[in-house]
């Protein structure tokens, strides 16, 4: 709501500008389209109109004023954000200047912008290109992670949000373009821009260094000229988080008594085969995650004007990322059966308590393994220990020369390749101890968090066991080389200005390794052998998320330890030889020799075929695309032809037996041999595209347009790879689908622009996307086929997640956005100026062969309402910005966490900047990101099922900034 009213104050503003303005706008450049490949520089006034404000023309309004000649001169829809100056981009995070743009969301991460969404498509569903070719990412799958690029080095990034056939396909939301400088787009001489300062995180209370440069030269004719641009960034900061792990939609075991009933005999279990439905909580986690963010990035181009025809341009961008997670964190974890299990009126349970070990004590005979599922086990209080780290590198490198072939003939001639690789080792400890008393759980509507109580002595030391350990290691690698021939002959003077014509070849090849200790990670499940006092250390939640209603419940005081020592410990020949899980100590000595003998020991890392991935795609494409266009009017008309091939490759391995882990209800998996997998697949798409640019005055612009467009699946959706895991109550399995068509999307678009100056406009758009063949992670029950089940486990059905085709539908839209100057204001006034969007998005979907319980989801990531409201101001050597970003709540999974829906509730974020010319060459600077400190909030399908509650704080960026 802040954020709707906010929006309506910057459209009232805009609406009330004087009608003169309209009489003083100025003149922009020549009509034309920006290519995403070779990028026009759009250009403006650089001085007031004669009696006039007295206007900064650098800095904010001149970064304004350049994205609104790029938005005004492109004959297709497009908006647009430029750096304010020479390695100024408007914000730290390319991300969070886009969120700023009329219909895109981000996602983030560790409080930083990552993941964009357009339009309500996610960010699977949007090309993003760096100067106008596709970049290897570290993600899994297609998805750019706009964390990887400083801002410092970007120039200019557009959101092409209606298609054009010289456009890369894959963007059925947008095509994002990341521009990096150029040397001969600037001025001759040596220029040299830095910056120097720090990032200060507010929860983590840690400083951390935040430096950047860029050089350019060029000669005076600007026929030779290169630039070099570079930043580091070495950021600690905080993230504080309650979450649940989903919630289990089906029939639950009960057990019909108090907490501290005695004697129980098996007839106070639920009858077995009840099949009462009930929506339970899998656990309850308390997190404290430090985090390092380490980032270094340079990038740099030459270009020569070989002669009066030809240019030539070598480029290249290089990325370091890495981040070391360390989640500290106690938990929960609920599994039938459950003491007086109590539910609301949408069969949510809302209380419960889980039997300790004093209740399985006094009642004997529930705990007779031949009841299995319904055998009652006591109750874990888990001191849990996850470090993580996600080590990144990617670059990309090209050249292209454009050549006048002619006066009317032009060619441009493009070859790049790029290569990212992500390692990421993680670790998932826990030392815990079966609760005494017996846990409650409690779901109270007033508050913002469950509540977890009667958990008995969680601080006593001597009460700890080992436990789970799992020690894996993924490694990504996304190489790919791409070539482009651009052709435009321009046509004599006539309603048919001009054809463009071109083809484009790339290939590109993404694999996953896994490697891990999956077979062994339940070596100590149970809680039998002790862990020695000496090997964990107290650990407090101090000032945790202190603006959540129901915190004076959270359990502050628990334990932490070094995983290293720990799995040192539980590695020894002696302590593997502890009699356990029902083993004589000759029967545990000869399991424990079995484990020492794998490769690696018990924690070792040990390859896993099965779930190995590598998926090549060729893709050749040709386009042609006409112009025309008349005294008031522009249009362009074409089509692309894409023909796409693939290979996935990889080992199969079926399961040859199940059975219930000893001690708990984990599941063991027996697989065979694994054996060569090869699995082709190829389509063919043609994607016609038409823009029309109409005049109706000198400002005011009506745009139309009609396209089909194309996303293929996430290369890692595309494997052959297979897994299978989970417990007796939530058994699970998934992997690739290498069969996938590709998500078509008809989409129609109609935009009205009215500018009043070269800074200040107003917009308003609609558009409609008609999908086929749409694209996304479903959950179907099953059973495993082939596998002679025991009789403990007899009707086990595994929820099978992968991606599949088959669903349609639509989405609708309309956008509002605008900027507004406010220069005819006296005096100091006239530096201030307000800028502001709306975006409404309805979707319809029919999921076809998905889960009925989930037929009700929409489109994941899709957020109905968006808006984004900045005022701004800029005179006398200052230069402020204050924003708000808000987004209504949206679906982030339909099929997640325990197959049911993850929902994320509506989120609004406060910044605000301000800098100060010291002297023309030096400026100091302050930057506030999320100065309130606004909470995420994610639910499963309705607002009580709690999901997650977390808090990243505040983060401050100051420094000095020089130019010379």
């Amino acid at each position: 709501m802040k954020a709707l009213l906010l929006c309506g104050v910057t459209m009232m503003a805009l609406a009330a500008a004087p009608a003169s303005a309209q009489s003083n706008a100025n003149a922009v450049a020549e009509t034309g389209t920006p290519r995403a490949d070779t990028p026009e520089q759009p250009r403006g006034p650089s001085e007031a109109a004669p009696g006039e404000a007295d206007i900064v023309v650098t800095g904010i309004r001149a970064s304004l004023r350049s994205s609104v000649a790029t938005k005004r001169n492109a004959d297709n829809i497009v908006d647009s954000i430029s750096a304010e100056d020479t390695g100024k981009f408007p914000d730290n995070n390319v991300a969070e200047s886009l969120q700023r743009i009329t219909g895109v969301a981000i996602d983030r991460s560790g409080g930083e912008g990552q993941f964009i969404t357009v339009r309500g498509l996610g960010p699977e569903f949007n090309t993003v290109l760096v100067n106008g070719r596709i970049m290897a990412t570290d993600n899994d799958g297609r998805e750019f992670s706009f964390d990887v690029l400083s801002s410092n080095m970007i120039q200019r990034t557009d959101v092409y949000k209606s298609s054009l056939p010289q456009l890369q396909e894959g963007g059925i939301g947008a095509t994002v373009n990341v521009v990096t400088a150029r040397p001969l787009d600037g001025k001759s001489g040596f220029h040299a821009a830095a910056a120097a300062g720090g990032i200060y995180d507010g929860l983590a209370k840690k400083l951390s260094p935040d430096v950047s440069g860029v050089v350019s030269w060029a000669n005076d004719d600007k026929t030779l000229g290169a630039v070099l641009a570079a930043s580091y960034t070495d950021r600690r900061s905080q993230r504080d988080f309650v979450d649940l792990n989903g919630w289990i939609q089906g029939p639950q075991n009960r057990i019909n008594a108090s907490p501290t009933a005695t004697g129980l005999t098996p007839d106070a279990l639920s009858p077995a085969g009840d099949e009462t439905v009930f929506n339970t909580p899998r656990n309850l986690n308390y997190n404290r995650e430090t985090q390092r963010r380490e980032r270094l990035n340079l990038s740099g181009a030459v270009q020569a004007q070989l002669n009066d025809a030809a240019l030539l341009t070598i480029d290249g961008i290089y990325s370091k990322f890495n981040v070391e997670n360390v989640n500290r964190f106690f938990g929960i974890f609920y599994t039938e059966p459950f003491i007086g299990l109590t539910t609301n009126a949408n069969n949510t349970v809302i209380g419960f308590n889980r039997p300790g070990t004093n209740f399985v004590s006094a009642n004997p005979a529930l705990n007779d393994p031949a009841l299995g599922q319904r055998q009652v086990t006591a109750s874990q209080n888990d001191n849990i220990v996850t470090p993580s780290k996600r080590l990144t590198e990617s670059y990309q490198f090209g050249a292209n020369v454009a050549v006048d072939l002619s006066d009317r003939l032009t060619m441009k001639f493009d070859a790049s390749t790029t290569k990212a690789i992500s390692n990421r080792p993680r670790q998932f400890l826990v030392v815990g101890s079966l609760a005494q008393t017996a846990p409650r759980f409690d779901l109270t509507p007033e508050n913002d968090l469950p509540t977890a109580s009667n958990l008995g002595p969680i601080t006593d030391a001597s009460l700890l066991r080992a436990h789970y350990g799992l020690n894996e290691f993924v490694r990504v690698r996304d190489k790919g080389t791409e070539f482009h021939i651009d052709g435009a002959w321009k046509a004599d003077d006539g309603v048919f200005r001009k054809i463009l014509f071109g083809m484009a070849y790339n290939k590109r090849q993404k694999t996953r390794t896994l490697a891990n200790n999956e077979d062994t990670v339940c070596t100590y499940c149970g809680y039998e052998v002790p862990i020695p006092s000496r090997l964990v250390t107290p650990y407090t939640l101090d000032g945790f998320l202190n603006k959540a209603s129901g915190r004076e419940n959270v359990p502050t005081n628990f334990f932490t330890f070094d995983p290293a020592d720990v799995f040192a410990y539980i590695s020894q020949p002696s302590v593997l030889a502890t009699p356990r899980q029902g083993r004589t100590a000759a029967e545990q000595q000869a399991e424990a020799a079995r484990v020492l003998a794998l490769q690696g020991g018990p924690y070792g890392l040990r390859d896993r075929p099965g779930q190995r991935l590598d998926v090549t795609e060729k893709v050749a494409a040709g386009y042609v695309t006409a112009e025309f266009g008349g005294d008031n009017w522009t249009a362009n008309v074409g089509a692309r032809l894409v023909d796409t091939k693939l290979v996935s490759r990889g080992f199969g391995q079926t399961v040859l037996a199940i059975r219930r882990n000893t001690g708990d209800d984990n599941l063991v998996f027996t697989l065979s041999a694994p054996q060569p997998v090869e699995i082709r697949n190829s389509y063919t798409n043609i994607l016609p595209s038409a823009n029309i640019k109409y005049d109706i005055e000198r400002n005011v612009i009506l745009r139309g347009a009609v396209s089909q467009t194309l996303t293929r699946p996430t290369l890692t959706s595309l494997g052959t790879d297979n897994f299978y895991s989970g417990r007796v109550t939530n058994a699970t399995s998934g992997g690739g689908n290498p069969l996938l068509r590709p998500f078509r999307s008809t989409n129609y678009d109609l935009s009205l622009e009215y500018y009043l100056s070269d800074v200040s406009y107003l917009s308003v758009s609609g558009f409609y996307k008609q999908f086929r063949d749409f694209l996304e992670t479903q959950t179907l029950t099953a059973p495993l086929a082939g596998v002679t089940l025991p009789a403990n486990l007899t009707g086990l059905q595994f929820q099978d997640t992968r991606t599949r085709n088959g669903q349609s539908g639509s989405i609708l839209g309309v956008e509002v956005g605008g900027q507004y100057t406010l220069d005819r204001l006296p005096g100091v006034l006239s530096g201030l100026g307000v800028a502001g969007n709306y975006t409404y998005v309805s979707s319809n979907v029919d999921r076809g062969s998905g889960s009925a319980s989930n037929a009700g989801c929409g489109y994941n990531g899709l957020s109905p309402h968006s808006a984004n409201g900045s005022i701004f101001y800029e005179k006398f050597g200052i230069q402020a910005r204050a924003s708000y970003n808000w987004r209504s709540s949206f679906l982030r999974a339909c099929f997640g966490a325990a197959s049911r829906p993850e929902n994320r509730d509506s989120y609004g974020q406060f910044d605000a900047s301000i800098a100060y010319d010291v002297t023309p060459a030096i400026q100091v600077y302050v930057q506030g990101v999320n100065l309130t400190s606004a909470y995420v909030h994610d639910y499963s399908d309705l607002e009580e099922r709690f999901l997650l509650l977390q808090n990243t704080g505040s983060r401050y960026l100051f420094g000095i900034r020089g130019r010379f």
